[in-house]
């Protein structure tokens, strides 16, 4: 009896780390739910262009801001940091990533040339303060607060 059981435990041993050496290094399936879980993979070092922002399409609404507006985050070991245009004005910060999609932005600043209609630019800078956490789903990352996304982005 000794025997089976203790065999018993070393298949099972053997079973967990076969099944958790499969996982791939890409998206995971979060244990409490179906959302995705991301890695920095996946967010950094690409060129996301700005399609959306408050609910508006600006591909088509706003399309000069719309040819100009991206976002990049950079990793280098430890260090995260966010750049890119806001439509008129370049910006630069940091970033930090918690668990999960916790997506925190700090100290970022913004180059401030007068540019002809300052609406858009305004929200898009504003994103910096109230973005929590982020999601990315076919080839487009969606800044949030809360479950309320805020701008979305196309990869290039």
């Amino acid at each position: 009896m000794k025997n089976f059981i203790f065999t018993i435990g070393v298949c099972a041993i053997i079973f967990g780390i076969g099944t958790s050496a499969c996982r791939s290094k890409g998206t995971k399936q979060s244990e409490t739910s179906n959302e995705a879980v991301t890695t920095i993979e996946d967010l950094a070092e690409k060129k996301w262009n700005l399609v959306e922002l408050n609910g508006v399409d600006i591909s088509t609404d706003h399309p000069n801001i719309a040819a100009n507006a991206f976002i990049m985050f950079h990793a280098h070991g430890d260090e995260r940091m966010v750049n890119g245009n806001s439509g008129c004005n370049n910006f630069s910060g940091t970033y930090s990533l918690g668990s999960g999609t916790a997506l925190n932005f700090s100290g970022v600043a913004s180059t401030r040339m007068m540019c002809i209609d300052m609406t858009i630019e305004d929200q898009f800078n504003q994103l910096f303060q109230v973005v929590d956490n982020y999601t990315i789903q076919n080839g487009r990352l969606s800044l949030l607060q809360g479950e309320t996304p805020l701008a979305r982005f196309a990869a290039e």
